[in-house]
């Protein structure tokens, strides 16, 4: 069964992940259901689906099929499943995290597939993490019945709930009413009273977490005296997310999916309505795990000259992370196969380092710090990160106050839901980054729309957030093409998500950057950017 067909074929389920309830119960909203299965998707499709646009432009000499996107989409599997052995194991908070075993597994395989593709310098290097990492232990979101919401209402836990890292590990629990304080901003918390509250954020994610306006807003929730706080995401079904972005100082703090918090907007304006309150219990146990010991992979083609080009991609990742980053490491691996069985020498030694990650540990720094003959003769560094990701936008948002319709268009009383989700045709918008680097790189950069059909922002950006923290504070330039979609850092990133084509338009568009960086002189690839556009 084809990647689309698959899609299809779970189409049905995307009947709200919602429960039941009496038509009293909760005044009549039903209450969500579980985590949304990772096997079937969260957005819209059927058997009418046009499918992803396809791509024809890998490598003429790639006879062996290195870069093929179902050969990439394997390897993209394959490194989901560490995550999935880590879920496997109860970890609480899964996924390839840094210092944990399935990081260290996903390195070390890595490195073994570098050696199978002739790299026979590959090997793993330790490093100690310079931040203890924070995990959760227990915890629990309960929204307490009350028979005023209805005859038979009981209680219900919020199955999405995952904790956010604060600033303590002490045993946190609160209970107190729920506010609805919309986004957090100014204006709205202008004249709410939120003291001894728990209060809800509705979290547009504008693309993901990482560009959402309500970074922060818990901490300044906290100040003026909640006892709690919930972040709930507008996102597909229901999903769990985590982003350390989003947390408190000391007061317990959450991230909740989109049937979770659909449910809640729904439930508070209804009480609100009849004159009552909806009050939550919350709980929280956590532990630190200082000085974890976490891991790079390092590999080598050498090439004509001692100059070096740095092919960067990150190994962790928060829950299945396909798109975050087995799909970037994935590339890079059919780089390193296709560059290592061309007839001639890359006229740059090429350094592949799979790094050990950003999110709780810092590969590339550490990389740095004991490398510094590498660092030294380094032109460029790319990074492979979040490379092919369908696109996936809300096409309706339902209103939790009445009325509408449901993710498959059917009717849905009481306009209880998480909305209606649908992919385009194609992946979701890379913004090209280049920092470091003079305007004939930025020029390189914008070959990935032009030739590969990558679809790219419109101008690149002297901003390259994510892996490339550490080279770009060295210096070196640094490039990326990145996206951020809804499913940034949540259960919804598995591979079901990711373009086949997309894979190869990407694998091909570096192929050739490569091979474009090769034939500039090292001073015309540092230096300023271009002075920006006239406005």
């Amino acid at each position: 069964m084809g990647h689309l067909a698959r899609l299809a074929a779970g189409a049905v389920a995307l009947a709200l992940s919602a429960g039941t309830a009496s038509a009293q119960a909760w005044f009549g909203v039903p209450t969500p259901g579980p985590v949304s299965p990772p096997d079937q998707p969260t957005f819209h499709t059927g058997g009418a689906a046009y499918g992803p646009t396809p791509f024809h432009g890998r490598p003429k000499d790639d006879a062996r099929g290195a870069l093929s996107g179902a050969k990439l989409m394997a390897d993209v599997h394959r490194i989901v499943d560490f995550s999935l052995e880590s879920k496997a194991a109860g970890d609480l908070l899964y996924g390839r995290i840094s210092g944990l075993p399935a990081e260290q597994k996903t390195v070390d395989w890595t490195v073994g597939k570098l050696k199978a593709s002739g790299l026979k310098d590959a090997h793993a290097e330790s490093y100690v993490s310079t931040a203890p990492l924070w995990l959760p232990v227990s915890f629990e979101l309960r929204v307490l019945g009350d028979p005023a919401f209805g005859a038979g209402t009981s209680d219900v836990v919020l199955k999405s709930a995952m904790p956010i890292r604060n600033a303590t590990v002490k045993p946190a629990a609160a209970e107190g009413p729920l506010v609805f304080v919309g986004r957090g901003s100014a204006a709205e918390l202008a004249n709410l009273d939120v003291k001894g509250k728990i209060a809800v954020v509705n979290v547009v994610p504008d693309d993901s977490l990482f560009a959402a306006r309500e970074k922060g807003v818990a901490r300044e929730l906290e100040k003026r005296g909640a006892v709690g706080v919930i972040n709930a995401v507008e996102s597909p079904g229901n999903l769990l997310y985590y982003d350390n972005r989003y947390g408190c100082d000391a007061a317990p703090c959450f991230l909740v999916g989109g049937d979770d918090g659909a449910f809640l907007e729904s439930v508070i304006g209804k009480a609100a309505k009849a004159g009552k309150q909806v009050r939550m219990k919350l709980a929280l146990k956590a532990e630190e795990r200082p000085n974890l010991t976490a891991w790079n992979g390092v590999a080598t083609i050498p090439g004509k000259s001692k100059e070096v080009v740095i092919v960067n991609a990150h190994a962790d990742a928060w829950f299945d992370g396909a798109n975050d980053n087995a799909d970037g490491l994935s590339v890079m691996l059919g780089l390193a196969d296709y560059f290592a069985h061309r007839k001639q020498k890359p006229a740059r030694t090429l350094v592949f380092m799979v790094s050990g990650g950003h999110h709780t540990a810092v590969g590339a720094a550490a990389f740095i710090k004991a490398h510094p003959e590498i660092i030294a003769n380094t032109v460029l560094v790319m990074n492979l990160e979040h490379l092919a990701q369908i696109n996936v936008t809300q096409a309706a948002r339902l209103d939790p106050a009445g009325g509408g319709a449901g993710p498959t268009g059917q009717a849905q009383p009481g306009g209880y839901g998480s909305g209606v989700w649908t992919a385009n045709t194609t992946e979701s918008t890379k913004q090209a980054g280049a920092v470091n680097a003079t305007p004939y790189v930025w020029e390189l950069m914008g070959k990935a729309s032009k030739n590969y059909g990558v679809v790219t922002s419109y101008e690149p950006t002297p901003s390259a957030p994510g892996d490339l923290g550490a080279y770009i504070r060295a210096g070196l330039p640094s490039v990326q093409l990145i996206s951020s979609e809804v499913y940034y850092h949540s259960s919804g990133d598995t591979p079901s998500t990711i373009s086949v084509p997309g894979l190869e338009r990407a694998a091909a568009f570096y192929a050739g950057f490569i091979d474009d960086v090769a034939k500039a002189p090292r001073a015309k690839l540092k230096g300023p950017p271009p002075p920006p556009p006239a406005r």
